[in-house]
């Protein structure tokens, strides 16, 4: 569970500073294969 609350909150931390520098359109989707790679890493662990 604690790797999933890093992962939120990198990618928290990094969509904002996406949307502040104007990158959201590109670093967006490094962010959510990211995200979605976390979270089967997550339930892999409980295995």
């Amino acid at each position: 569970m604690k790797k999933l609350f890093i992962t939120l909150a990198t990618v928290a931390v990094y969509l904002l500073l996406s949307i502040f520098t104007g990158w959201w359109a590109v670093t967006w989707v490094i962010w959510v294969f990211y995200f979605v790679y976390m979270v089967a890493q997550m339930y892999k662990d409980q295995d």
